[in-house]
């Protein structure tokens, strides 16, 4: 009899302490048998195959083992359960990762050209770039989330302030002079008692 997979099943694997890349790829072989052993196990309400696979990349990015972690991805961009965007901060951080940058920056046009909406899935591009230090890029991109998040007519503040901070970091780092989004970041910063780091 299959084993059903659920939310609860899907939260208890990821709140276990991580312990070395040992750890890491236990957890990505797990998450990867289930979602693609279909006669052992059948994904419960709220769990897709798609979310599996790419869990299972950052797990194997987290072990090191970057061409396996971008195959799994690659997979999940597959599944027929993919949301649209889903992939693009795993793929954007795993090309950048494996100092495939070209092809990085063609993924993150290929989303751009989508008008991915989701806001959130365009926030991973950025925070790929940013931890690549790329920082224009990433600054780049914490707008294009920001514009997203305009968009969306059920955003809040918190949402808007994530994507404003996010913007404020990388030119922070980049050493760039103060303009009137930093200006507005600082004051709903205060605000809303977020600290920017």
């Amino acid at each position: 009899m299959a084993q059903l997979i659920t939310e609860a099943d899907l939260d208890d694997l990821e709140l276990r302490v991580s312990d070395g890349p040992g750890h890491h790829l236990a957890q990505a072989e797990k998450l990867e048998r289930w979602a693609v052993e279909g006669d052992g196990f059948v994904l419960g309400d709220g769990v897709r195959r798609a979310q599996l696979l790419f869990i299972a990349a950052e797990h194997l990015e987290a072990a090191g083992e970057l061409e396996r972690a971008l195959e799994v991805a690659r997979r999940a961009i597959a599944a027929s359960d993919v949301e649209p965007g889903e992939a693009g901060g795993t793929l954007v951080a795993l090309l950048l990762d494996l100092g495939r940058r070209d092809e990085a920056l063609a993924e993150a046009d290929r989303l751009r050209a989508e008008r991915i909406e989701n806001w959130w899935h365009l926030l991973s591009v950025a925070e790929a770039f940013e931890l690549a230090d790329e920082l224009d890029l990433a600054e780049r991109w914490f707008v294009i989330t920001l514009r997203a998040v305009e968009r969306d007519p059920e955003h809040d503040v918190d949402d808007r302030i994530t994507a404003l901070a996010g913007r404020y970091r990388v030119r922070r780092d980049a050493g760039k002079a103060e303009d009137v989004l930093d200006l507005e970041t600082r004051e709903l910063a205060t605000l809303l008692g977020v600290e920017l780091t």
